[in-house]
């Protein structure tokens, strides 16, 4: 849940950017997007796309209305940090796939179609995020093993995969790139150079947001940047039906929660708005899960349990860390040109994004404003 910045800065102030919002959001997308060189792959299966009719009809990405922090925040107005962390933006939804934008990818975001069907596995991943503790045997173990967090890979059919297109482009044709494994990671997103960190996570200044990005963003920030291991479920056994339905939802939730509402590692009396809490809300939403079984996801503790308690964790199975399993792509020219532009951007970035002091009364009277906006959210 760091937030090591790495593209560029969203600044609705600057006098481009100001210019960008009175011109059509397409031709500002193109102004905006940057150029990367396209992954070799091979052809698959076209599922529908929409046409050049429908695609006048998409509309705008709700993110671009909220570039500041919520008033509820006890860092209000300043800009949020969404270099690396943004929800999914719907723009067009048919039968079919979804259009969205947001879907990050090499260090960039873009405008992908993400079919309705076709999801082949659901995988569990959790990752601690404490300071490792050495072990007098010579092994380390997370000095804080309930700092967990919690996400979803999705491995799709290949004749279903994901079409990334530049943002701004009309998404049919050829894509930039096919992505056949993805993640689902709900995560806390403040402003610049404010860290995810227990205090602002107990008292809501953080705001959540649902994210969708590659497998190798995964392993580039939580095991090459991180030096996390990342630990992974069986695939979780699930009816096709079921998993095209978790992934359709997630996708609708992202785009729904936008990144105005709090994220609450856990509040009082018994509830959270955390990375945990929400994939199992979802999951036992779709699975119409017991409800004596909902209470088991308020807190990153135990998400093996959680899954356990649902009959969801197949025990016998092989279940190998994301570690062992991207080690080709971790020593690949491509882990080395994502390393390399990571230290590019971070170079970029402008030095003057200290997050300003908030004093402990301040935090307190937003703790109240984010409880009032989180109670509101919840009873929509």
């Amino acid at each position: 849940m760091s937030e090591d910045a790495t593209g560029e800065i969203l600044k609705p102030r600057d006098s481009f950017c100001a210019f960008a919002m009175l011109i059509p959001r397409r031709l500002a997308n193109t102004l905006l997007s940057v150029a990367i060189r396209p992954e070799g792959h091979q052809s698959v299966d076209h599922f529908p796309l929409p046409t050049r009719a429908t695609i006048s009809s998409m509309h705008t990405p709700t993110v671009a209305l909220q570039p500041l922090m919520p008033d509820w925040s006890a860092y209000a107005g300043e800009e949020f940090n969404l270099t690396e962390r943004r929800p999914l933006a719907i723009l067009l939804e048919t039968e079919e796939s979804f259009v969205v934008d947001g879907f990050y990818h090499r260090g960039e975001f873009w405008t992908s179609v993400i079919p309705k069907h076709g999801v082949a596995q659901i995988i569990g991943q959790q990752l601690n995020f404490s300071r490792p503790k050495r072990q007098k045997d010579g092994t380390s173990k997370p000095s804080m093993f309930f700092l967990n967090h919690v996400q979803a890979r999705l491995v799709m059919a290949p004749e279903c995969a994901v079409r990334l297109y530049p943002r701004g482009a009309e998404p049919s044709g050829e894509p930039a790139h096919y992505l056949t494994d993805f993640c689902y990671s709900v995560e806390a997103v403040g402003p610049h150079g404010r860290r995810w960190n227990p205090a602002d996570a107990l008292l809501g200044n953080l705001a959540i947001v649902h994210r969708f990005l590659s497998v190798h963003e995964v392993a580039f920030e939580r095991i090459v940047l991180a030096r996390m291991t990342v630990i992974q479920s069986p695939p979780l056994p699930l009816e096709p039906h079921i998993r095209n339905t978790m992934l359709c939802e997630a996708v609708r939730e992202s785009h729904a929660n936008g990144i105005d509402h709090p994220y609450f590692m856990f509040r009082m009396p018994g509830t959270a708005t955390n990375c945990t809490s929400e994939p199992l809300k979802l999951l036992d939403r779709v699975l119409r899960t017991p409800r004596e079984q909902r209470f088991f996801h308020r807190l990153p503790i135990w998400p093996r349990g959680y899954l356990q308690l649902r009959g969801l964790w197949q025990d016998g199975q092989p279940n190998p860390t994301l570690n062992e399993q991207m080690a080709d792509w971790l020593a690949s020219d491509d882990a080395k040109y994502r390393r390399q532009l990571h230290l590019a951007r971070k170079k970029e970035l402008p030095r003057n994004h200290a997050p300003r002091k908030v004093s402990w009364l301040q935090k307190i009277a937003s703790f109240v404003r984010a409880v009032r906006a989180d109670s509101r959210r919840k009873r929509r």
